[in-house]
């Protein structure tokens, strides 16, 4: 399982790579690969994403456990990666 998700997750880094984000693999003996996930333009934006199985399925999901989407909607889950790691002004509307 630790191997289908890294896949997973290595597949989303190299879509965020394209979307001007910077993010790693972590790995550690006893939990399941994760992605941290940074916006270089405003570094304290960062975000941890895992892959899990869900029924018959790989998702996505946010730190706090909420699916992001399926693993084979890579541009759709890079895009809503983003959107979250935005950086905006304090006068945007």
């Amino acid at each position: 399982m630790a191997t289908e998700a890294a896949t997973h997750l290595d597949n989303l880094r190299e879509a965020l790579q394209t979307l001007g984000l910077h993010a790693r693999l972590l790995t550690q003996d006893d939990r399941l690969p994760r992605l941290r996930v940074i916006n270089p333009k405003a570094t304290t934006l960062s975000e941890i994403i895992s892959a899990a199985p869900n029924h018959d399925q790989w998702l996505f999901m946010w730190s706090w456990n909420e699916p992001i989407t399926e693993v084979t909607h890579l541009a759709t889950a890079a895009e809503r990666i983003r959107h979250v790691l935005a950086a905006t002004s304090p006068n945007a509307a």
